[in-house]
């Protein structure tokens, strides 16, 4: 399977955070659950200020994921070089 062969991954990365993220922020916010089920917000969620909201939220997870990882991947190279 080349689509997610480990090349495919490394390559897309960040773009995969940022929609996996995306996707899980949103999901958590389209519906909550009471007593008598669920209750779905499409209305609420299908607004311009909501879509943004979560692009932004997703975009600032995908750099501070970024900048950890940059960090780690620095750190890992530094050790190794070391050793």
């Amino acid at each position: 399977m080349t689509m997610f062969s480990k090349q495919f991954l490394v390559r897309h990365q960040f773009k995969l955070v940022f929609v996996i993220i995306w996707l899980h922020v949103s999901t958590l916010d389209l519906f909550y659950i009471t007593y008598s089920g669920p209750v779905f917000l499409w209305q609420e969620n299908a607004q311009f200020i909501t879509l943004l909201v979560h692009v932004i939220i997703a975009a600032l997870t995908t750099c501070c994921y970024w900048a950890v990882e940059k960090k780690i991947v620095k750190k890992w190279r530094v050790e190794n070089i070391r050793s």
